[in-house]
């Protein structure tokens, strides 16, 4: 067992991917959503992983939990009698998701308590159980991915953006974004793509940039980043090193590089 414990809160999903027309087309399908992504890649950084989430009485609910197993990640799930499990679909390049038991996900569907070396919490869960899932929360590291939630509720100690939400929640461009919310989080972190990441942990800042991908694909690249830069920080490595580490991770799920 890993000396680092690893807990992702959050949307659960069987991820659907289709290209082409008629008979030719290729569709495959995989255990997705933010929380599961992140522990599967903290497990692949070697961290001991668990998902907290809730999923349908269904097909897709057993497949998440048995694809988790193979992998040797944990998981913990309320099960929803009349919703079924989410499904993020990805046609041709464009996105459709059913969120599913995921937007029924209640505050007492959470495990007490909710301890780890990281707990990462999914802004995408309904708010009240976000912040129920980040008062419960005890480690070194507590972080939010706070999607479209707003106001963005107290309790975590970092907080992973994208670009597009860090202008949304700040208005400014990332590297200003970050030292923002370095002054409310004492861990503020922007990915930017294929551009990176740039962070402030204890006012300190940081950027980092992975080697070019051909063909890249941005699903998914975000929550291995989170998982392998939280990892790292919280086996003890500098922020510089840790962002590394996160655009490593993020760059191998942007190749398509299978776990």
């Amino acid at each position: 067992m890993s000396d680092t414990r690893f807990v992702a809160v959050g949307d659960v999903m069987v991820d659907v991917t289709a290209s082409g027309v008629g008979h030719a087309a290729r569709i495959s399908l995989a255990a997705g959503g933010s929380a599961v992504n992140s522990a599967i890649w903290a497990a692949v950084a070697g961290a001991d992983a668990t998902v907290v989430g809730r999923v349908g009485d269904d097909f897709g609910g057993r497949a998440v939990r048995t694809a988790l197993q193979e992998r040797g990640v944990a998981s913990e799930f309320a099960v929803d009698l009349e919703a079924a499990t989410g499904t993020f679909l990805l046609v041709d390049g464009e996105i459709r998701a059913d969120r599913g038991a995921n937007a029924r996900f209640s505050p007492d569907d959470l495990p007490d308590p909710l301890e780890a070396d990281v707990v990462l919490v999914s802004g995408y869960l309904p708010g009240p159980t976000v912040a129920k899932a980040l008062e419960l929360a005890e480690g070194t590291w507590v972080a939010l991915a706070p999607a479209f939630l707003d106001p963005l509720p107290p309790g975590a100690n970092a907080i992973l953006v994208d670009d597009v939400e860090a202008r949304r929640i700040t208005g400014s461009a990332p590297e200003e974004a970050a030292r923002m919310l370095g002054e409310r989080f004492p861990l503020a972190c922007v990915t930017c793509g294929a551009d990176g990441a740039v962070a402030v942990l204890d006012g300190r800042f940081e950027t980092s940039r992975p080697e070019p991908v051909d063909n890249a694909s941005q699903v998914g690249a975000g929550d291995a980043f989170a998982a392998g830069l939280l990892v790292a920080l919280a086996r003890g490595a500098g922020l510089r090193p840790a962002l590394d580490a996160g655009c490593g991770l993020g760059a191998i799920v942007a190749a398509g590089v299978p776990t």
